[in-house]
């Protein structure tokens, strides 16, 4: 009997400690765990914002805490990487269920508040051919959202650069003020709503039977458009810094063409940066710069250090002729030739025809052929860098100008060339009606374009004249033009060079006059003669 009582006390003793085995950690226990838990998390939370902090700044990422190494953190699942961006294709009308049965959506009289959307609302009245119409509805609905959106797109681009603590930089100064964004930016804005456009959804359509009109709902994300900003800057950073690398390698190898251009080319990448702060180290001294002041910096100390010698700045030609030599100039800086430079000739008084875009030889010399000059007494020319040459695009190309103008004129090569006078002789008969008109007005109105334009003198006699400008303006035929009389001079006009005894050019044009009678139409044509032989002349002489 005791040998069967200490059994079963044994038996119960050891289901008891099984018992307590199972029951799991003491609150003690428990308590210290959640501890070191949490510090976990708060390490791995730190860890993380320290990488942010520096991607942010452009540096690397921070080393790993090792504050707590009881638990390591479960492995990092990284998100899958977003898409890319594809070409923007046509979305298919038909891909969103229309019932013309049904009521007017609301949307249809109100405009609706789509949470995390801009929407845009189209409506096309059907002209027989309803994929036609959809189309038309479709894209009126996206011109809404794009005007919505050029409304804001610089207030959200506002928002973006204050949430994320990105700086405006704003005439040499670094301002974290991003309650406004630079006028001078608004293309580049637009340029983005557009592009951004792409990914437009087409959310609702309805068709309304009875009126014939077809109706569309678009919205477009607000997540998307954050997105694609983002990618934005990330690209246009890269750019500017790539594009500044190769402009600093280029100038400390004097080969300034290539230098110039690849500051204008950052720069312009610095405007698809919206105006932001870009931070990079440009002349390896440990020290970050503000990109966007050191490339305006390296504009202007490039051309300010550049040396334009001109081989002889005074020449003489004859109207309408160039001079024997050409326009030649060296180009020279910290006492080193610069080869290969892009240099851009023109007028800055007067007018002609000039060999506008040339290079600089090895030796730095840049030569241009001045084919004719016109004016009076004097003619002025000019050469500088040639932006043209180094940014393709017109739009690019004034946006350069217009923010290097001062800089590329600080050091320029000109040239002064001595005119000497051209005559002409000058003999236009006019008839009016039937009956000749003298004195004319077509010939004086000739002369007086010519001189303005070309720095014609004019002679009494063919005699001793470099130039003979004849023809007749005759009006012979009116008729009624709505409560008027409507006269028409028919116009002969020959240009001859009696220096070299050769025709210039021979024009027949027709010129239209208007007035309450025949007389009054017929002196309002020739009144327009002699400045339309004046443009007949300066074009074909030029």
């Amino acid at each position: 009997m005791k040998r069967l009582v200490a059994f079963w006390m044994m038996a119960l003793g050891g289901m008891a400690f099984l018992l307590l085995a199972c029951s799991g950690p003491s609150q003690e226990q428990r308590e210290a765990s959640d501890r070191r838990k949490a510090a976990g998390v708060r390490a791995r939370s730190a860890d993380a914002f320290a990488d942010l902090n520096a991607v942010e700044r452009g540096g690397p990422a921070a080393a790993p805490s090792k504050e707590i190494e009881e638990e390591p953190p479960p492995r990092k699942v990284e998100p899958p990487p977003e898409p890319e961006v594809k070409p923007y294709e046509e979305k298919a009308v038909a891909s969103v269920p229309v019932n013309p049965a049904r009521a007017a959506p609301d949307w249809v009289n109100s405009q609706p508040r789509m949470s995390g959307y801009y929407v845009g609302i189209g409506v096309a009245t059907s002209h027989g051919d309803e994929e036609q119409d959809w189309a038309r509805a479709r894209n009126n609905a996206y011109t809404e959202l794009a005007s919505t959106l050029k409304v804001h797109i610089n207030s959200v681009i506002t928002d973006y650069f204050k949430e994320n603590n990105l700086r405006l930089y704003d005439k040499d100064n670094v301002t974290k003020d991003a309650s406004r964004q630079d006028s001078s930016y608004s293309q580049d804005s637009q340029f983005f709503v557009d592009q951004t456009l792409e990914g437009v959804e087409i959310h609702d359509r309805w068709k309304d039977e009875g009126a014939k009109k077809y109706w569309m709902l678009v919205r477009l994300s607000q997540a998307e458009i954050a997105r694609r900003l983002r990618e934005r800057l990330e690209k246009a950073r890269k750019k500017a810094v790539d594009y500044v690398q190769a402009a600093f390698k280029a100038e400390q190898g004097n080969r300034l063409g290539e230098a110039f251009k690849g500051y204008f080319k950052s720069y312009l990448a610095l405007r698809e940066h919206f105006g932001g702060v870009v931070e990079y180290d440009v002349d390896g001294d440990g020290k970050k710069d503000v990109l966007n002041h050191e490339i305006e910096r390296a504009v202007h100390r490039l051309a300010a250090a550049m040396e334009w010698k001109v081989a002889n700045p005074n020449l003489k030609a004859v109207i309408g002729q160039g001079p024997a030599e050409p326009l030649e100039l060296k180009i020279a800086y910290k006492g080193n030739a610069v080869g290969s430079l892009p240099v851009e000739y023109a007028f800055q008084r007067g007018e002609g025809s000039v060999e506008q875009h040339v290079s600089t030889s090895p030796e730095g010399v840049a030569k241009a052929r001045l084919i004719k000059v016109y004016g009076e007494k004097k003619a002025i020319l000019g050469a500088r860098v040639d932006v043209s040459a180094l940014i393709e695009g017109k739009q690019q190309v004034r946006v350069v100008q217009a923010k290097f103008e001062n800089d590329l004129n600080l050091n320029t090569g000109k040239f002064f060339v001595e005119l000497e006078e051209l005559s002409a002789f000058v003999s236009i008969e006019e008839e009016l009606l039937g009956e000749e008109v003298s004195p004319g007005s077509v010939a004086a109105d000739l002369k007086d374009q010519l001189h303005k334009a070309l720095g014609l003198t004019f002679t009494k006699s063919k005699s001793g004249a470099d130039l003979e400008i004849t023809g007749t303006a005759v009006v012979d035929a009116c008729n009624d033009f709505f409560q008027q009389r409507q006269c028409t001079a028919r116009v002969n006009v020959t240009v001859t060079d009696r220096l070299h005894s050769r025709q210039i050019f021979s024009k027949k044009y027709t010129v239209k006059g208007n007035g309450e009678n025949d007389q009054e139409a017929g002196r309002d044509a020739l009144s327009k003669v002699g400045k339309r032989i004046a443009k007949k002349v300066i074009e074909g002489m030029k």
